[in-house]
This record gives structure tokens, C-alpha cells and sequence, in this order.
């Protein structure tokens, strides 16, 4: 029998126990053991956590790899959860972004008259999944760690893709799956990059970083040797400068609406003597520079097939994965043999606005372009009204979706990062002015 005496006591006890005895007492002993205890918490703010598992989502969907579902289903798990969690903030953005939810609601009834019903309805739900992450990444998060997720993300890879390229000889399509898809990345990255480098909240050493990979996106576009992603490189180099110029600070003041106006009027009077003396087209001869025809390698060919389709369903369309179907149809054989296609190979209209219509009619068109609109206003209201580095981050990736939606027909798609950026900048930027106005009872993580 273990008599009271022998059981330990004291600082002994009170240190094994420190519930028992209050606090730990000041014996040498004592506080070392609470100090360790401490030392192995791991803590981590909710902040750095959503930075953290964004720029991981950005890494997955920026760029393919093999296994990447073992990453991208766990945090779609992840964020089917925290949409759950959020609901609250998510819910009072929707209740004014409502226009944003109309085409992904109009996906997920297009199975009833889909060709393809079973892929037309899994399209829709990963729709209104990436739809709902990008209300839940708006509603949690500040604009400034969005674009350091982004950066984190899309720059590694950047890095990676540089480095396997030039390693390989590989250099107009790196590690991606085409040129075109290359040069988009580049421009997501050019973009991230240079306003990272212009951002004065941020560290020396990250925006020293961002302007060595804004010149290694320069470089990789180039390579791709892609004319929209160059000419997309140049516009939104633009704009970053002149709305930097111009919008920084907030809304526009006097002297500077003076100077643009006055800019303006430089710029279209040298155009305008320009254009007039040149003997030939100055799109023919950039498109000539890349070995592209003025019919954009065949685009405008393939909008004739995509009006014939659309004349033949014109309202509802045929549904996701309707119309490309080579067994089914004469025509998409006929076009696969115009284009150097083989039965297998995934092929699209390259034009967003046409994919969408001959898919889900110009009913869908116009919910999407609805849409559009309004995130375009979202964007430029935010940029125009705060001038902030992050606003002008939006805006520009805002115009070059808008550009390329013309020549290439991904957008509104699922999981695709560089028109995600944009319903979250469109999200963002309401949230911001429901900030301003007292209309948003959250506090922000």
C-alpha cells in the first residue's frame, strides 16, 4: 500500500497537474515543462490557412499533371465544406450577385434536352461547384491574398515551366498540353507578376520576385508563339500602366481626366495619320508575323459551321458535349478532315460566344453575356472607385478575358483559373463597396 507521503507533491505535482494547482508554479522545473508544451502547438491563422489551400487549388487547376485528382478532390471536398461554413457571407453576396448564378442554374437543367445528358449534367454540377469557390474565396478573403495565393501558385509554376522547357527544347508548349494553353498561362502570369511588382503593401524581396517572373512570362509567351497571348502581353501591360497613372488613389480627379482626354486625343489623331498612309492591313502583318491567315487559321471558317448550327437549334441548343460527337455527326467529320483532325482528338469552335450558343442556345448566350457584363462592371466600378494595386489586378485580367473569349472558347467552363479570377475579382469587388456602405456584417478573416 503506497502510503499519501510517498506520492509526489509540490512543484512535482502541480507541474504534472497544472489544472489542479492553478497556474504552473515558478519553480525551475515548472515553467520549462509549460514553455515545451507551448512550443509544440502548431498554430496557424484563418487567414494563412485559406492563403495557403487557395494557392493550392490555383496550382492544381493553373496546370495538369499526372495523379492531380489527389490534390484537386480533396480540396473540392474542402471547399464543398467551407461553402457550408460560410454560408452566412456567402449567402448576403449572392442576394446581390444573383445574375452570377443564372448560367450554371440553366447548365444543370440543359440535361433535359441534352444530346449527351449524363456529361451535359456532370459539366454542370464542377460548373456550379467553380462558381460557388469563387463566391466562397470573395466572401472570406482580402484582395491582397488573393493575389499573393496567385502568386505563390501561378509563379512556381512559371518557374518550373521555364526551367523544363529550356531543358528540354521544348519551348513552345513547356509543360503544358498546347501552345495556346501556354500562352494564356503566361498572360495570367505576366499579369499576376507585374502587379505584384507595383504593389506597394508588398515585400521588397515578393515584388522583386514578381518583376523577375513578369519578364520570364514575356519571354515564354514569345516562345508559345501564340499572336493573341503577345498581343494580350502588350494591351494589359497597358492598361496596368495606365491605370496605375491614372486610377491610383481612388477616383479620378480633374488634372487627370485632363491629361487622359488630352492623351486620348494624341493617341487617335497619330493613329488615324497612321492608318491612312500604310499600304496594307497592320492586323494582316502582326497576324503574317505569326503565320496566321486573316482568317485567323481557319476561325472565321468554323463560325460559318457554328451559325448553320445554331440556325438548326437555335434556342436551347444541344446541350455540353452535344455537338462534337464524330460518330454521330457528318458534320464534325467533315470539319475534323478541313482541320487535320483525328477521330479522338477534342476540337472547339474557338470562339467562346459560339460554343456556348451552339451548345446551350442563344437563350444560355445571353445568360452568359448577361453575366459577363455585369462582371465587367463589377471590376471597372471597383477599379475606378478605389484605384487599389488588387482592383487594377481584376481589371486587367477582366480585359483579357474579354479579348480571348473571341478567339478561343473556354470560358465558362469548370475549373478553369483564368476566368475564376474574374467572377472573384466581380465578387470581390461588391464586397468591398457593401464594406463601404454598411452593408456587409462580417468581419473579414
Amino acid at each position: 500500500m503506497i502510503r499519501s507521503s510517498q506520492l509526489p507533491s509540490g512543484p512535482f505535482l502541480a507541474a504534472r497537474n497544472p489544472g489542479q494547482g492553478g497556474r504552473a508554479p515558478m519553480t525551475n522545473l515548472g515553467p520549462a515543462l509549460y514553455r515545451r508544451d507551448r512550443r509544440l502547438r502548431l498554430h496557424i491563422t484563418d487567414e494563412r490557412r485559406d492563403l495557403l489551400l487557395f494557392a493550392l487549388w490555383c496550382l492544381v487547376t493553373f496546370v495538369q499533371f499526372r495523379a492531380d485528382q489527389l490534390i484537386l478532390y480533396p480540396l473540392a471536398l474542402y471547399y464543398s465544406w467551407a461553402i457550408l461554413r460560410d454560408q452566412s457571407r456567402i449567402c448576403a453576396l449572392m442576394a446581390r450577385s444573383w445574375v452570377v448564378l443564372l448560367f450554371p442554374l440553366w447548365c444543370l437543367i440543359s440535361p433535359l434536352w441534352a444530346v449527351e445528358p449524363v456529361p451535359a449534367f456532370k459539366k454542370a454540377v464542377y460548373l456550379a461547384l467553380t462558381i460557388m469557390i469563387c463566391y466562397q474565396v470573395a466572401a472570406t478573403m482580402r484582395q491582397r491574398t488573393i493575389l499573393h495565393s496567385l502568386f505563390i501558385a501561378v509563379g512556381g509554376i512559371g518557374l518550373i515551366n521555364v526551367v523544363y522547357a529550356y531543358g528540354t527544347g521544348d519551348l513552345s508548349t513547356g509543360i503544358f498540353e498546347q501552345k495556346n494553353t501556354m500562352g494564356k498561362n503566361m498572360v495570367v502570369l505576366w499579369v499576376i507578376c507585374l502587379c505584384i511588382f507595383i504593389d506597394r503593401g508588398s515585400p521588397w524581396a515578393l515584388r522583386l520576385s514578381g518583376l523577375a517572373m513578369a519578364a520570364v512570362a514575356v519571354l515564354m509567351a514569345f516562345h508559345s508563339q501564340s499572336a493573341t497571348a503577345v498581343l494580350l502581353i502588350f494591351g494589359t501591360g497597358a492598361l496596368i500602366l495606365l491605370s496605375v497613372l491614372f486610377l491610383s488613389g481612388g477616383i479620378l480627379r480633374l488634372s487627370r481626366i485632363t491629361a487622359l482626354c488630352f492623351g486620348l486625343a494624341i493617341a487617335f489623331a497619330s493613329g488615324a495619320v497612321l492608318l491612312s498612309n500604310m499600304q496594307s492591313n497592320p492586323a494582316d502583318k502582326v497576324l503574317a508575323h505569326f503565320g496566321k491567315s486573316s482568317t485567323l487559321t481557319g476561325r472565321t471558317d468554323l463560325w460559318v459551321y457554328a451559325e448553320e448550327q445554331i440556325a438548326e437549334r437555335p434556342f436551347l441548343g444541344v446541350g455540353e458535349n452535344g455537338f462534337w460527337q464524330y460518330d454521330r455527326s457528318p458534320l464534325v467529320r467533315k470539319i475534323f478532315v478541313e482541320f487535320y483532325k483525328k477521330p479522338g482528338d477534342s476540337f472547339n469552335f474557338h470562339n467562346s460566344f459560339y460554343e456556348i450558343a451552339v451548345h446551350q442556345g442563344l437563350i444560355g448566350m445571353g445568360i452568359a453575356m448577361t453575366a459577363l457584363v455585369w462582371a465587367l462592371v463589377q471590376v471597372t466600378r471597383g477599379a475606378l472607385m478605389s484605384g487599389t494595386t488588387s482592383q487594377i489586378f481584376f481589371l486587367a485580367i477582366a480585359a483579357a478575358v474579354l479579348s480571348r473569349s473571341m478567339t478561343e472558347a473556354d470560358f465558362l467552363k469548370p475549373f478553369i483559373l483564368f476566368h475564376m479570377i474574374l467572377w472573384i475579382g466581380a465578387l470581390s469587388s461588391l464586397r468591398m463597396r457593401m464594406q463601404q456602405g454598411g452593408l456587409w456584417p462580417f468581419r473579414m478573416l
